[in-house]
């Protein structure tokens, strides 16, 4: 016998439980969460968890700084505490044309009421000493974001889910969208039907292939993204560190005082892997080294894996497609899913209970792309934001 539903939700992940426990609050809604592993156990437990208002289009940061917002409030709204602090970020540059590019983003940072300070060479290393001795940077914009655990947010969010009567499947895959005269009849799993006249799509990583289910194509990609924790150690480093010359990476220490770090392969292919790497261990120790020297003396006890879901104007889909009625998109966060999915949730829920789109989530309608639109990667970070209306081009 088939399983009931209001709606089902593909993926037990920070956009999965968030979306189900803020429908849950709007509507006296039968939610059911599907996932293949346990909660937690795909992207949303394998990332940094950095929270940043500044981001390099104004669509991107407008969102962010209300996100980050959300962030702020989800403790006293889940009743845990998530670990949210203020480390601060900087961003470090290393060539003039980075510098002259951050510089042309302040005017839109403030007009969405952040207060960045785009420092020098010699400020940069004044404000971030970490970096003496190592290549000198052109300069550094630094603000006032925020970290949060991964696995507190998680954890807080599958408790409240249990306690506002979410149905969470952990250890059951989906397998397919069961569809009726084309519109969303429920999902197929290993174990069964649910059968509902709504489907989440939050399985980040696996997005187009749920879309797929349904019919849909979308250019969502996943590209792999490793990261290195090291032994605890004594406070050395203020704000969380990102670099993207001559590749992306970055570094912060969290507040057990473990280094947590990463650095991109530029030839890193597309596809869905997981698993981490000696080749990533030792690519991360070379570079960070020559940024930092001073971290040399760390030792590292674990690295892990996930992916970016990228899409080709690095914002995420979300909200129902007009194609297939009853199918809905949170997905495509191209890194940043821990920091805007709370709030991603938040308005999907009332979108869903209200059937009025809230204007936040209007750059993301999951129906923008034209076929066959491609997602362009590389080495050069910022090349792939010059699809996004407003965006700097590369």
């Amino acid at each position: 016998m088939a399983e009931r539903a209001d709606v089902a939700i593909v993926g037990a992940g920070v956009t999965g439980l968030s979306v189900a426990l803020e429908v849950s609050r709007r509507r006296d809604w039968r939610v059911v969460v599907v996932d293949r592993g346990y909660a937690g156990s795909g992207n949303s437990g394998r990332n940094v968890a950095r929270i940043r208002a500044m981001q390099l289009t104004p669509e991107l940061t407008r969102f962010a700084v209300e996100a980050r917002r959300k962030h702020r409030r989800l403790t006293d709204e889940l009743g845990l505490n998530t670990l949210y602090w203020r480390s601060g970020y900087a961003w470090v540059l290393y060539d003039d044309e980075e510098v002259e590019r951050m510089a042309g983003l302040l005017p839109m940072h403030r007009e969405h009421g952040l207060r960045p300070r785009l420092y020098d060479g010699r400020g940069a290393i004044r404000r971030l000493p970490v970096l003496a001795g190592g290549e000198p940077p052109a300069g550094a914009l630094v603000g006032r974001d925020a970290i949060v655990h991964h696995d507190a947010v998680v954890h807080a969010l599958r408790r409240r889910c249990r306690e506002a009567g979410v149905v969470l499947h952990e250890g059951r895959a989906a397998t397919g969208v069961i569809l009726s005269s084309g519109s969303v009849a429920g999902l197929l799993t290993a174990s069964g039907e649910v059968r509902a006249p709504l489907v989440v799509n939050a399985a980040e990583g696996w997005a187009a292939e749920v879309s797929r289910w349904a019919g849909i194509a979308v250019p969502n990609v996943p590209v792999r993204r490793e990261v290195l924790v090291t032994e605890p150690s004594r406070p050395f480093t203020g704000p969380a560190v990102t670099f993207y010359r001559p590749v992306e990476g970055w570094f912060n220490q969290t507040l057990r005082g473990e280094l947590v770090a990463g650095v991109v392969a530029p030839d890193e292919p597309a596809g869905l892997d997981m698993r981490s790497s000696f080749g990533f261990l030792t690519r991360t120790a070379t570079v960070l080294l020559r940024k930092a020297p001073r971290l040399g003396h760390l030792r590292v006890i674990r690295q892990w894996a996930g992916v970016y879901e990228l899409t080709p104007d690095r914002m995420p889909l979300v909200g129902p497609v007009a194609s297939v009625p009853g199918f809905v998109q949170a997905n495509g966060y191209s890194g940043r899913g821990m920091a805007f999915a709370p709030l991603v949730a938040e308005l999907l829920a009332e979108w869903l209970v209200s059937g009025r789109r809230p204007e936040l989530l209007a750059p993301f309608d999951p129906d923008r792309f034209a076929p066959g639109e491609r997602v362009v990667t590389g080495r050069d970070y910022y090349a792939g934001y010059a699809r996004a209306r407003g965006g700097p081009r590369a």
